[in-house]
C-alpha cells in the first residue's frame, strides 16, 4: 500500500491555485506512507499524487496509471489479492497491461463494469479514478475499511488523501475540532466514519464509493455491506472446519505474494498464532516474525509468543514496551493517528511497526478481524444471559437501545444514559450546553434495518464491524501505526472469500457455550500448539492514566490553562478525576471502564499538535 492524494474541480472554472505546488506539499505530508518514490499527474479537472511503497514490479509499477488511450487515470493505495484471476480474464477480453502490478486491473475492470467494478475486488484499497470522457472522479474504499480515504470540499474543489495531514496542506482548509468525534469516543470503541476529529473533513465509509461530477454535490454510494442471514442451514461441524482450513490457507497465501519479504506478528493470542502456524506448516515463504512484550505477571504474553515462534521456526524480532516509553511516545502516536484515544495500546502498535522497519520485511500479516467475526469478545458470551438484564434496564435505556441497535434489551458495551451523567460533568459548561447538536447518541451509527431479526451474536458482530473494526482497530490503531514507519499491514481474516464463508457458519460453532471462537480452534488443531488453543482469552491491556498519574508523566496536557484554552473540558471536574486517579487504591478495570483522563489528555494533544479550535 502507499499514500495517495489529489483534488478535483467541481466548479465550471477551476480554482486559481498552483496545483502542482500544492500537490507536492500534500505528498510531503504523507511521505512516510510511500518513501520509495513519488509522482504526480495534472489533468483537466483532476490532479493526482502518489507516494509509493513498492511490493510488486519494483521497477515498473509507479503510479498514477492510465488505460490504453489515457482517458482513465488512477491512483490506488492498496493490494488486490485476486488480481491474477482478474488479469487473465481482462487480457482475454483484449485489455493491454503495461505493468506487472496488481492494481492495474482496476483500470480495465472499470472500463468493463463501470461503477460496479469494486464488487469484483478482493483486497484492501483506497482508489481515486478519473474518467476524462465523463468528467467524473470516483473515490472508493474497500469493503471492510482497511485502507483509509478522507475528503473535503473547499471553494468548489474536492480534496482527498490517505491521511488528513495531506488535506490540511490545501489552501483554505480550516482546522476545527469536531465535537461529535469526541462524543463518539466517549460512547463507542472509537470514532465512526464519516466522522473525523476535524470538522468539515469526512472519512469515506467502508464499502462506499464517492462519485463527483462538475456542478454537482458529490454522491456517496454504498456498494457493499456485511449481510447476515437470520437463519442458515447447518452443514455440520466437519464441513465448516475443513472449509475454514482451506480458505485460511488461501487467504494467507494471497497476502504473501510480493517481490519483497513479508513478515507476520506473533502476539501470543489465538488469532495471530493461527496465521503464523499456517505459514509455518503450509507456506514456508515468510520467515520474519515480530512481537511486543508489554506488561508483567498475567499480562505478560512472552511465554506464549516463544511457543509460537519455536513452532514456526522464524527469525524473530522483539520490542519491549516499558511504561515510561508509552508516555514518551504518546504525542507522536496521536499525531500519526489523527485521533484522540482512550487506550494506550496504540503505542505498542507504533513501536512494533518501528521494529518491522529495522528488518528486511516491508509488510506484516496480523490476526486482526477474527474477534469480530468468530465472536471472540466477552460481549458475545454475555448476550447468552441477556434475559437477566431485562429487569435491570430503565425505560430510558431501553428506548435508546432500540433506537441505536434495533433492540430495547441489547446493550452494546455501555449503559449510555448512565455514563452520560459523567460526560455532562466532564464537558465544559459551554460545550455541555451544545450537547444536543453534536451528540453521538442522537442517531444510530449503523443501518438498524440490517440487524433486525438477527441473533444477538450476529447483531453484535455487525455492530463490531461498523464501530470497532473499520475506523478504530484498522484505522488509528492499525493503518496509521503501520505507516508511521512505512510498513503495510495485511489481514487474512478479512479476506472476502473467507468472510463470505464465515458469515454462513451457525452461531453455535463460533460460540460453543462459553468457548469462544470454537470453530477456529478446531481449524487450528494439529497446526497451532495446544497451549495456545487451550489458553483462555483475556483482553489485551496496556497501562492507563491511573498508572501515568502516579508517575506524574505528561501532566502538562491536563493543566488548567491548557484546558481553558481549548474549552472542551471542565477544568474543575478534570481536577477531581486527577485526585481520584492518584489515590493509592484506585485502578481502572482495563477494557471494562472508560479512561476519561486519557481522552482528555489525547484530545488536548491533538488540538495542540494540529492547532484545532472549536
Amino acid at each position: 500500500m502507499c499514500g495517495i492524494c489529489g483534488m478535483f474541480d467541481l466548479r465550471p472554472k477551476g480554482a486559481a491555485i498552483d496545483r502542482e505546488a500544492v500537490l507536492e506539499k500534500m505528498l510531503g505530508a504523507i511521505r512516510h506512507r510511500g518513501p520509495d518514490g513519488s509522482q504526480t499527474l495534472l489533468l483537466d479537472r483532476a490532479a493526482l499524487g502518489f507516494n509509493r511503497l513498492s511490493f510488486l514490479d519494483l521497477d515498473g509499477g509507479m503510479q498514477p496509471l492510465q488505460n490504453e488511450d489515457r482517458t482513465v487515470s488512477m491512483i490506488c493505495n492498496g493490494e488486490i489479492y485476486n488480481f491474477q484471476e482478474l488479469r487473465s480474464e481482462l487480457t482475454a477480453k483484449g485489455h493491454v497491461f503495461r505493468t506487472r502490478t496488481d492494481v492495474e486491473v482496476i483500470l480495465h475492470l472499470y472500463e468493463e463494469e463501470g461503477l460496479d467494478f469494486p464488487n469484483r475486488l478482493n483486497g484492501q484499497f483506497a482508489i481515486a479514478l478519473y474518467d476524462e470522457k465523463k468528467g467524473q472522479l470516483l473515490l472508493v474504499r474497500d469493503q471492510i475499511g482497511i485502507a483509509p480515504l478522507f475528503y473535503t470540499v473547499v471553494d468548489g474543489t474536492l480534496v482527498f488523501g490517505s491521511e488528513i495531514k495531506a488535506i490540511l496542506e490545501y489552501p483554505g482548509v480550516e482546522r476545527k475540532l469536531n465535537l461529535k468525534a469526541v462524543d463518539q469516543l466517549m460512547n463507542f470503541p472509537g470514532i465512526v466514519s464519516p466522522v473525523t476529529f476535524f470538522r468539515g473533513i469526512s472519512a469515506l465509509r467502508a464499502g462506499h464509493l464517492l462519485r463527483a461530477l462538475p456542478g454537482q454535490e458529490p454522491e456517496d454510494l454504498e456498494y457493499w455491506d456485511m449481510i447476515y442471514e437470520a437463519e442458515e442451514e447447518d452443514k455440520g461441524e466437519d464441513y465448516y472446519v475443513e472449509g475454514l482450513r482451506e480458505l485460511l490457507k488461501a487467504a494467507i497465501a494471497r497476502r504473501l505474494v510480493a517481490d519483497v519479504p513479508i513478515g507476520f506478528y506473533i502476539s501470543g493470542g489465538l488469532d495471530s498464532s493461527v496465521v503464523a502456524c499456517y505459514i509455518g506448516k503450509y507456506l514456508l515463504n515468510s520467515t520474519y516474525s515480530f512481537s511486543a512484550e508489554i506488561g508483567s505477571g498475567d499480562l505478560d504474553e512472552s511465554r506464549f509468543q516463544k511457543i509460537v515462534k519455536d513452532c514456526v521456526g522464524s527469525t524473530h524480532y522483539v520490542t519491549k514496551v516499558a511504561e515510561e516509553e508509552i508516555w514518551k511516545d504518546l504525542p507522536a502516536v496521536i499525531r500519526q493517528a489523527e485521533s484522540a484515544v482512550k487506550e494506550s495500546y496504540d503505542v505498542a502498535a507504533y513501536r512494533l511497526s518501528a521494529l518491522v522497519r529495522q528488518s528486511p520485511a516491508k509488510a506484516v500479516l496480523t490476526g486482526q478481524g477474527s474477534d469480530e467475526f468468530f465472536y471472540g469478545y466477552v460481549g458475545y458470551m454475555l448476550d447468552q444471559f441477556r434475559w437477566m438484564q431485562k429487569g435491570k434496564m430503565t425505560p430510558e435505556e431501553c428506548e435508546l437501545n432500540e433506537r441505536l441497535w434495533g433492540d430495547p434489551y441489547f446493550r452494546y458495551e455501555r449503559n449510555h444514559p448512565e455514563i452520560r451523567a459523567v460526560h455532562t460533568k466532564l464537558y465544559s459548561p459551554d460545550v455541555r450546553g451544545e450537547l444536543e447538536h453534536f451528540s453521538a447518541l442522537a442517531e444510530s451509527p449503523i443501518n438498524v434495518d440490517r440487524v433486525k431479526g438477527l441473533s444477538s451474536q450476529k447483531r453484535r458482530s455487525y455492530i463490531d464491524y461498523k464501530l470497532r473494526l473499520s475506523d478504530h482497530l484498522l484505522g488509528e490503531h492499525g493503518d496509521r501505526m503501520f505507516f508511521s514507519h512505512s510498513v503495510e499491514g495485511r489481514h487474512p481474516f478479512l479476506d472476502l472469500e473467507l468472510l463470505s464463508f464465515v458469515a454462513k457458519i451457525p452461531d453455535k460453532y463460533k460460540l460453543n457455550g462459553t468457548d469462544e471462537k470454537y470453530i477456529l480452534k478446531k481449524a487450528g488443531r494439529g497446526i497451532v500448539p495446544d497451549e495456545i488453543l487451550k489458553r483462555k482469552k483475556f483482553p489485551f491491556q496496556a497501562p492507563g492514566m491511573s498508572a501515568m498519574m502516579k508517575h506524574g508523566a505528561r501532566e502538562e496536557f491536563l493543566e488548567e490553562g491548557l484546558l481553558k484554552k481549548y474549552g472542551v473540558f471542565d477544568p474543575a471536574y478534570v481536577k477531581e478525576l486527577k485526585a481520584l486517579y492518584t489515590q493509592s487504591d484506585f485502578q481502572l478495570m482495563g477494557a471494562y471502564e472508560i479512561d476519561y483522563l486519557l481522552i482528555v489528555m489525547t484530545v488536548t494533544m491533538l488540538c495542540e499538535d494540529y492547532g484545532l479550535t472549536l
